[in-house]
């Protein structure tokens, strides 16, 4: 079975990353070697959740998601950006990360709808309790998902 390895340093920013991000959402993209060996965290901030043509999409997932600083979807300029900035550092986009600050660190149903490419891992960090994040690593298809074993070294 397939496994994430992942420098301590690397995971321990993740997590800073998305604890510091409190009250709000943390998201961005995740570059690596390849799928199984992540690299660097590419946080982002340009957040289009709120315009009418998405806002509409999370809402149809119920109540929940009313709370209009539940979800992301990432600009196109600045996913370019970072784009740029992983092929500059000879990496490959490998994932998407998020903040769950409400569930745990599994992939929510929404989660799965809007993934847009069955072939990036989903990094989910669960926040919910901010004193004990906890990481999870998913491969969605849209209908449902495949966890990943996490090894830090």
């Amino acid at each position: 079975m397939s496994e994430i390895l992942i420098a301590d340093s690397l995971y321990q920013e993740l997590i800073r990353i998305c604890v510091d991000a409190l009250p709000h959402k943390a998201f961005g993209l995740v570059g690596g070697a390849d799928l199984y060996h992540p690299k660097t965290i590419y946080p982002c901030t340009t957040n289009l959740r709120n315009e009418p043509e998405w806002k509409s999409v999370f809402e149809s997932f119920g109540d929940f998601y009313k709370n209009p600083d539940l979800g992301f979807v990432i600009s196109h300029p600045e996913v370019k950006r970072v784009m740029e900035a992983i092929d500059s550092r000879h990496e490959s986009c490998i994932g998407v990360f998020h903040s769950h600050r409400f569930l745990s660190a599994h992939p929510s149903e929404i989660d799965m709808y809007l993934n847009s490419d069955p072939g990036l891992l989903c990094y989910i960090v669960s926040v919910a309790n901010p004193s004990v994040p906890e990481l999870g690593v998913f491969r969605l298809n849209g209908t449902g998902s495949r966890s990943f074993p996490i090894t830090r070294y």
